[in-house]
């Protein structure tokens, strides 16, 4: 969906137009859930903080102006609260990732180096920062840009990079010693 299309399928659901709201729930409803899976150890509560994150927003969607960021860093911004208002009330220490259900036509061979590899990633992921953690995963898993993510995390864009930078250089080391331990 480009710009053009955005503005008017947003402005046609602000008036209360049920097609367009579902076109923008079947676009933007897959990144909001993948983004909050990624963050929350339940695919459940990933389903929970984006469905609410949809009707919150069209709740508020005749209030909502195309100022700043978006539309699209909006939409996270009101996730991104919602799965810490999650993260809060659940007293966890730690957010973790879940285990996906969808197995369809996966080898036991595929789904044992799958789980290796999001495993391995996921520590090496919790050795970031918070910030450098939740800047790749808003750019590599919601796939915001950097003055989306800017409007999300409340930060300037020099910040956002230079976070990106370094969590992806601190990975990469990582990695490489991980690799030369073996």
């Amino acid at each position: 969906m480009d710009a053009r299309d955005l503005r008017q399928e947003v402005r046609r659901a602000a008036r209360g137009d049920g097609e367009a709201a579902g076109l923008l729930f079947d676009h933007y409803y897959p990144r909001v859930y993948r983004y909050a899976l990624s963050k929350l150890s339940r695919s459940q509560d990933a389903e929970d903080v984006a469905a609410e994150t949809f009707a919150r927003v069209l709740r508020k969607l005749d209030r909502f102006r195309w100022r700043g960021a978006g539309f699209e860093a909006w939409i996270f911004r009101i996730a991104y609260n919602l799965i810490v208002d999650n993260y809060r009330g659940s007293g966890r220490e730690h957010l973790t990732e879940d285990d996906d259900d969808e197995a369809d036509d996966v080898t036991p061979e595929d789904l044992y180096f799958q789980t290796e590899a999001a495993s391995e990633l996921s520590l090496v992921l919790n050795t970031l920062s918070t910030d450098q953690r939740e800047v790749l995963l808003l750019r590599f898993v919601a796939g915001l840009d950097t003055d989306e993510i800017c409007h999300v995390m409340g930060r300037n864009p020099n910040a956002i990079r230079q976070l990106q930078f370094r969590a992806l250089e601190t990975m990469r080391q990582r990695m490489h010693e991980e690799i030369d331990h073996v």
